[in-house]
C-alpha cells in the first residue's frame, strides 16, 4: 500500500513536469524497470522526451539584462595573456562545492543544471570559463 501511494505520487510529480522537481522525480522514478506514465497528455516516446526536455531545461530568460554602469570597470591592464586555461579538474571541484537547493540567479540556471550539464559534457564547461575569464 506504501509503495502504491508513493508510486502514485511520483507519478503525479512527473506529469506536473516542473524545472524544480523534475531532476528529484526522475531520480526515484527508476526508469529502467517501469515505463513512464503518460505526461501532459503525451504517450509517445518523442512525446515524453518532449516534455521531459521543456521541463528540464526552460527556456532562458530573454528580458534585456541591464547595461553595467559606466566606470564600474577601472581597470585598463589586459590581463588576458596571464591568464591559463580552467582545467577539467579545477570544473568538477567547483561543482563539487556548490550548495545545491538555493534559488536560481539572474540567468535563470541552477547548480542542478550545471551538475548534470557538468555530467554529460564535462570537457565543455572548462571552455566556457576559460572564454568568460579571458
Amino acid at each position: 500500500m506504501v509503495h502504491n501511494a508513493k508510486t502514485a505520487y511520483r507519478i503525479q510529480q512527473l506529469q506536473a513536469a516542473s524545472s524544480k522537481t523534475i531532476w528529484k522525480t526522475i531520480y526515484h522514478h527508476n526508469t529502467h524497470h517501469k515505463p513512464i506514465p503518460p505526461l501532459n497528455g503525451q504517450t509517445t516516446f518523442r512525446g515524453k522526451c518532449d516534455v521531459l526536455r521543456n521541463a528540464l531545461f526552460p527556456p532562458v530568460n530573454a528580458t534585456p539584462r541591464t547595461r553595467l554602469p559606466p566606470g564600474l570597470l577601472t581597470s585598463t591592464k589586459d590581463i588576458r595573456h596571464h591568464t591559463k586555461p580552467v582545467t577539467i579538474q579545477e570544473t568538477h571541484l567547483a561543482i563539487i562545492h556548490l550548495k545545491y537547493g538555493t534559488s536560481v540567479g539572474p540567468d535563470d540556471i541552477s547548480y542542478t543544471t550545471l551538475r548534470h550539464f557538468n555530467t554529460a559534457a564535462h570537457h565543455l564547461l572548462p571552455h566556457l570559463f576559460t572564454a568568460c575569464l579571458t
